[in-house]
């Protein structure tokens, strides 16, 4: 998904910017009204739905706080993966799970898996045939599943949006950390593969934005010093 690479100076960060965490605060608020204001039993596909929007906010988002981010040397630094975490809603209805867990804005973006093999298939072999393997056993029902997590992690993306310069130092603080300790990806961001965007019905202009983003943020992970 990468395009042609360019860089921001503060004069268009300052211009463009504050355009992109608006935009990211009209959908998130799209999120929420997909989930509803209430904490209760998801109906199947309404998480997806909803994740469908959040990830490739949550993407753009990290991008824009790393093009805010200062440039720190690379000394240990403590910084965990957000300066604030969020307790998931107690569940309201009597029979649905409480978790204590907290939702904190991650940084980090998996990479995805790997190319698929190529080449022939080899489907029979000399000999005898192998006997059938066993049925697998029925899976367990899962448990009833909350919007708790969702609306965690939901505010956990608003709180950046509302403090991107904290959250942008704290950024910068924990990138410092990981160029101290020789992290084979620096920068943790999948550039090739930005989260969500390969979702056919996503908002254009969405990803428009989160691609202009990208491609800035990969500029500035990969320009040589100076």
């Amino acid at each position: 998904m990468l395009g042609p690479m360019f860089q921001l100076d503060q004069q268009d960060l300052d211009h463009i910017a504050p355009e992109g965490w608006l935009r990211l605060a009209s959908i998130v608020a799209m999120a929420l009204d997909i989930l509803g204001p209430a904490v209760r039993l998801l109906p199947r596909g309404l998480a997806a739905r909803a994740l469908a929007v959040l990830r490739p906010c949550e993407a753009m988002a990290r991008r824009l706080l790393y093009l805010i981010a200062p440039t720190l040397p690379a000394i240990p630094a403590k910084a965990g993966a957000s300066s604030r975490s969020f307790p998931l809603p107690a569940a309201q209805d009597s029979g649905q799970r409480r978790d204590s867990r907290k939702v904190a804005f991650r940084f980090s973006e998996p990479l995805g898996s790997g190319p698929k093999a190529t080449g022939p298939h080899i489907r029979f072999l000399d000999g005898p045939s192998p006997p059938p393997a066993p049925p697998r056993p029925p899976r367990p029902p899962r448990a009833p599943q909350t919007s708790a997590r969702l609306l965690a992690r939901i505010a956990a993306l608003q709180h950046v949006i509302d403090h991107p310069d904290a959250h942008a130092r704290r950024l910068a603080r924990w990138l410092a950390r990981r160029r101290a300790t020789g992290a084979k990806r620096p920068v943790p961001f999948n550039f090739e593969n930005v989260p969500g965007l390969n979702r056919q019905r996503l908002d254009p202009m969405l990803r428009d934005d989160a691609l202009f983003f990208n491609d800035a943020a990969f500029y500035k992970a990969t320009a040589p010093p100076g």
